[in-house]
C-alpha cells in the first residue's frame, strides 16, 4: 500500500513537471494568455483525474476514448468535453514535439464530440436603447461615480467591440484624444486599437472628472485604489440588465457580439469587423457573425410591407 502511494506521488511529480514546462513555453511564445492557461490547467487536471492520474507519458488513444465516455456518463456537455480534449492534445503534441514523451498517443486519431453550432446572441437597436436608458434614468436620480463608471464601460464595450478584460485594462495615459483611439494588448498578446466616438469619449471624461485618484488604470474600484474586477462588473451589470425590461438573456460579452452583428447588419465588410474585434482569422469573424446578420436582415424583410406578397384581404 505504501509503495503504491509513493508511486502515485512520483507520477504526479512527473506530470506536474511536464505540464509546467508546457505552460512556460506557452507564456514565452504567447500561444496562451494568462486566462487561457488557467482554463487549460483546469482541463488537464480534469482529464488526468478521470484517468486516475496516469502518467502523461503512458497515455494511449484508449484513454481519450475512455475519458469521453466517462464524461458523457457524468452528464458533461460536448462543449466541455471538447475543450478538455483540445487542451490535452495541445499538451501531448508539445511534449511529443520536444521528445519529452513517446508517441503512444496518435493525435490524428483523437476525436472530439460534435458541438452544435450556437446562434450568436446579440441586442437589437431597441434593446440597446432600453439598456442605456436604464442607466441614464439611474443617473437622473443622482450622479455618483459607480453609475457614470458603468455608463463609460458600457459605451466602450458597445462602440469598440472590446472584450471586458481588454476594457478593464485600459490606461488613462493611452487614450489618444487626437486620433480618437486607445492602443491595447488584446487576446493572445496581440496589439490593436479601440476606436472611439466623441460620445464615448464624453462618458470617459465625465467619469474621469468625478473620480478622485491619480491611478493610471481607467476603471478602478470606488475607493480609487485598485482595478475594477470582472466579478464586481458583472454584479453591477446584472442589476441594470434586470431593470432594463429586456426579456432575452444576455451577459456582458453579448455587447461584443452586438457590436459585430450590428456592424455586419449595416453592411460593414467582414475584414473590417475582423480588424475591429481583433480576430486573427477572417474565418472566425465570418463563422460567428455573418449568419446572425443575415438572420437579422431576413427578419426585417419579412416585417416590411414592401415585400409582402399575400393580399391583405386574405390575412383575416
Amino acid at each position: 500500500m505504501r509503495s503504491r502511494g509513493i508511486a502515485n506521488q512520483n507520477m504526479n511529480c512527473d506530470n506536474t513537471k511536464l505540464i509546467e514546462q508546457f505552460f512556460v513555453n506557452a507564456r514565452i511564445t504567447d500561444e496562451l494568455c494568462a486566462s487561457s492557461i488557467e482554463k487549460y490547467r483546469d482541463s488537464i487536471k480534469k482529464f488526468l483525474l478521470i484517468c486516475e492520474n496516469k502518467k502523461i507519458a503512458d497515455l494511449e488513444d484508449g484513454d481519450f476514448r475512455l475519458f469521453v465516455l466517462r464524461m458523457k456518463d457524468n452528464g458533461a456537455s460536448n462543449s466541455r468535453i471538447s475543450n478538455v480534449i483540445a487542451a490535452m492534445k495541445n499538451l501531448v503534441g508539445y511534449l511529443q514535439k520536444e521528445r519529452l514523451i513517446g508517441f503512444k498517443v496518435n493525435l490524428d486519431k483523437i476525436r472530439k464530440p460534435k458541438i452544435p453550432r450556437r446562434e450568436v446572441n446579440h441586442l437589437t437597436v431597441e434593446e440597446i436603447k432600453m439598456l442605456l436608458e436604464t442607466i441614464k434614468r439611474d443617473l437622473e436620480d443622482g450622479e455618483i461615480i459607480r453609475k457614470v463608471r458603468m455608463m463609460a464601460l458600457i459605451m466602450i464595450l458597445l462602440q469598440t467591440g472590446a472584450r471586458v478584460g481588454e476594457a478593464l485594462s485600459i490606461k488613462v495615459k493611452d487614450i489618444d484624444r487626437i486620433n480618437m483611439e486607445i492602443p491595447i494588448i488584446g487576446k493572445g498578446s496581440k496589439p490593436r486599437s479601440l476606436y472611439l466616438s466623441p460620445y464615448t469619449l464624453y462618458w470617459i471624461d465625465r467619469y474621469l472628472s468625478i473620480r478622485n485618484t491619480d491611478q493610471n488604470l481607467l476603471f478602478l474600484t470606488l475607493d480609487g485604489k485598485s482595478k475594477w474586477s470582472q466579478t464586481d462588473v458583472g454584479r453591477s451589470f446584472r442589476r441594470y440588465r434586470n431593470k432594463s425590461g429586456i426579456t432575452k438573456h444576455f451577459v456582458l460579452h453579448t455587447l461584443r457580439h452586438t457590436t459585430a452583428t450590428q456592424l455586419s447588419d449595416k453592411g460593414v465588410p467582414m475584414n473590417c469587423i475582423q480588424h475591429i474585434l481583433g480576430h486573427s482569422r477572417l474565418e472566425t469573424t465570418i463563422k460567428y457573425y455573418i449568419g446572425a446578420a443575415e438572420k437579422s436582415r431576413a427578419k426585417e424583410v419579412m416585417r416590411d410591407d414592401y415585400y409582402r406578397f399575400i393580399p391583405k384581404e386574405m390575412l383575416g
